[in-house]
This record gives structure tokens, C-alpha cells and sequence, in this order.
């Protein structure tokens, strides 16, 4: 990559005025909108055309779309949208502070400055066609923090493309992670006067019975991922006081799924354990929204080194490729079959107070996001 082009992405301070821009919107999920018309003005005032592509209310999608002759296309992908801020913030989380090359604020590491990286390297590429040659596509989403309509939004549109980037924060880059299925499970029973509860069938007692034995269900084993299963909630019987047996109980189980596993698989071997308890109360199994499958690519496809090349131009060493975490990356290569990586800027206190970003590490994730970039669509 050219020196002249490495030095224009190199200024951090760039990078840290963009990044604390794109906090001082407060966007929770469903508040997204004026954060997105952001993003897409610095684009358009940048000379890249940007849509507004709605998906509920006033929670747009920003899409940018670069042609620049035949060739593969690359998506860049980032959320703008944050969690609710934790109690304990030594700062507004929306004003933040700078101390050093830490930048604090809600949003800073996850994930405003991956979406401000993936705008950097979004206008460096624009500016310097002579690159490569294919279709860039940048993508700001929304809601990942909740259901990931954003994501799957894009990939409702299309077309997919060839390779993806999702501008997540991360100290090493992320090759792959477990999904998540969330079973709601309905048990049905008789309801009757509590004074005489034989006469009727206890839904609360026959779902905690099953629940009782979920660890006869084999959790699936991988290299790198962990499957896990969690009780989320447990609710039977009226809110109101009554001496009534309950007739119907809710369970909710969350469960992070390895490959190999499926919501279908889940749902099955839950079905089977229903059916052992011998039970006189029916049971109903559903996987409720959101659903992400799991994903990883393998580690040495061309993606994956391309990344590892520019990772080690960039640090002086090769990459700790790691496995963590969930979310739209899930989707565009779980549920899309784009190969997809994850790499963005470093930073800690995900989902906590006084969360923060190096701001230098920000222009870093641009730099990568070109160098991948140039090299998997190629100029000649």
C-alpha cells in the first residue's frame, strides 16, 4: 500500500473527533436515527453517496455503495447502535473525555469506532481507486445490541457479497463464535382447587421437573467454542393471589450453540427429554427471536490471510485469531455464507461504565481494513 495513503489514515486524532462525533447520539436500540443521518452526511460531505434504507420507524440503515469496475465486492460492517447506559460513568457517557489515547464514552468501543474506522477506510479506498477493482459496499446498521433488524435487513437486499468485514472492537481478531438459541417453553396443565391439588396437574411442578434434568442433554463439544445453556426465567401460576393449581408455566432457556448444532437440534433433543418425563401436562417448545447460528471461517482462507499479512505490517507480528463473543457476524456468515472476519479497534468496559477506545488504534483498523481490502479485490 502506498506510504502517502498509509500516512492519510494514520492521523488518530482524525479518527478519536470522528468516533467521539458519532457518541454524542445517544442511540439505543430504536433511537438510531439521528446517528445514522450522521454517518450518512460525513459520507455525502466526503463525496460518497450514501442511502438511507429504512427498516422500522425512524431506524434507517446507511448503505454506500462503491463501484469501481469488475471484480469481487467487500462489505464493511459496523452498528451504531449501544446498550443503556450502566450507573457509575465518571464522565457523561455521551460528552465523554479524552485521557491520553483512551477516548470514554458510551458506544467508544463497541462499536462507534469501528463504524468510524470503516468510514475512514471507506473514503480512503473512494479516493484511491487505483487500488483495486470490484464493489465496496459500507454498511452502519442497527439494533444489533437487540434483535439485529439492521443486519438482516442487508441481507435481505443484496445481493450478498464475496467477503465481509464486521468492524467489532477486539483485542485480537475474531475468526468465529458460538450462536444463540432463545426456547421459550409453555407447559400446560389442570388447574384446580389448590385444597385438592390431585385432582388436577401442576404445570409449575411438571416444568420444573424438566428443568430439573436439562443436564441429561449433552452439551455439544468444539476445539474453540463453548456451548452453554441457561435458565432465563421461570413464570407459573397468577400474579394475583389465588388457591389455584397453576395450569400453565413459561420457561425461557437461552443456549449458545456450537457448529453443528441448530435451533432444529435443540428443539429436538428438548422435545426428547419432554417426552421421557412421562408427564401428564403437555409441553410446547419454540425458538423465539433473536436467533443467531453460529460461524467461524477457516483459518487459512484467503481472507484470513489476507488479514494476518496486514495485521503483521501493522504490529510486527502475527495475530492470536480468537473465537468470542456473538452477533451480526453471526448472520452474514452463519445465515448469509458470506466468509466473514472481525477486526476493529481495541478498547475494554464492554457494557460498563466509563467505556473506552485507543484512539490510535482506531486509524489502525482503518489502515487494516484498506490493506485486506486492496488485496482481495485485487486492481490487476
Amino acid at each position: 500500500m502506498d506510504d502517502a495513503l498509509d500516512q492519510s489514515l494514520a492521523d488518530p486524532e482524525e479518527a478519536g473527533a470522528l468516533t467521539a462525533h458519532l457518541v454524542s447520539f445517544r442511540s439505543y436500540p430504536g433511537e438510531e436515527g439521528d446517528v445514522q443521518r450522521a454517518v450518512a452526511g460525513w459520507l455525502d460531505d466526503n463525496g460518497i453517496a450514501a442511502e438511507l434504507r429504512e427498516t422500522a420507524g425512524d431506524r434507517p440503515n446507511v448503505v454506500a455503495r462503491i463501484e469501481n469496475g469488475p471484480g469481487p465486492t467487500m462489505l464493511f460492517n459496523g452498528h451504531t447502535d449501544t446498550v443503556l447506559a450502566a450507573e457509575g460513568w465518571s464522565c457523561d457517557p455521551w460528552q465523554g473525555k479524552r485521557e491520553g489515547d483512551r477516548l470514554y464514552g458510551l458506544g467508544a468501543c463497541d462499536m462507534k469506532s469501528g463504524v468510524a474506522a470503516a468510514m475512514l477506510a471507506t473514503r480512503a479506498l473512494d479516493r484511491n481507486r487505483e487500488l483495486w477493482r470490484g464493489t465496496l459496499v459500507f454498511s452502519a446498521v442497527v439494533d444489533e445490541e437487540a434483535f439485529s433488524i439492521g443486519a438482516r435487513a442487508v441481507i435481505a437486499d443484496g445481493p450478498p457479497a464475496d467477503y465481509c468485514i464486521v468492524t467489532e472492537s477486539s483485542m485480537e481478531p475474531c475468526l468465529g463464535s458460538v450462536g444463540k438459541v432463545l426456547v421459550r417453553m409453555d407447559v400446560t396443565g389442570k388447574a384446580t382447587h389448590a385444597s385438592w391439588p390431585d385432582a388436577g396437574v401442576n404445570a409449575a411442578i411438571e416444568a420444573a421437573k424438566l428443568v430439573a434434568r436439562l443436564d441429561e442433554i449433552p452439551l455439544a463439544e468444539h476445539p474453540r467454542f463453548a456451548a452453554t445453556r441457561a435458565v432465563l426465567s421461570f413464570h407459573s401460576g397468577s400474579d394475583q393471589y389465588v388457591i389455584t393449581v397453576p395450569e400453565r408455566a413459561r420457561v425461557l432457556i437461552n443456549r449458545m450453540i456450537v457448529p453443528g448444532e441448530t435451533a432444529e437440534t435443540i428443539l429436538a433433543d428438548l422435545r426428547a427429554l419432554a417426552d421421557r418425563l412421562d408427564s401428564p401436562a403437555t409441553f410446547e417448545f419454540q425458538v423465539d427471536p433473536p436467533y443467531y447460528p453460529p460461524w467461524e471461517i477457516e483459518p487459512n482462507h484467503p481472507l484470513v490471510d489476507a488479514l494476518r499479512r496486514a495485521f503483521e505490517r501493522e504490529h510486527g507480528r502475527p495475530p492470536t485469531w480468537t473465537y468470542t463473543g456473538f452477533g451480526d457476524a453471526n448472520l452474514f456468515s452463519g445465515e448469509a455464507g458470506i466468509p466473514t472476519i472481525q477486526v476493529g479497534a481495541t478498547g475494554s468496559r464492554f457494557h460498563e461504565a466509563d467505556e473506552w477506545v485507543s484512539v490510535t488504534s482506531i486509524a489502525r483498523a482503518a489502515r487494516l481494513l484498506v490493506r485486506v481490502t486492496a488485496e482481495m479485490l485485487p486492481a490487476g
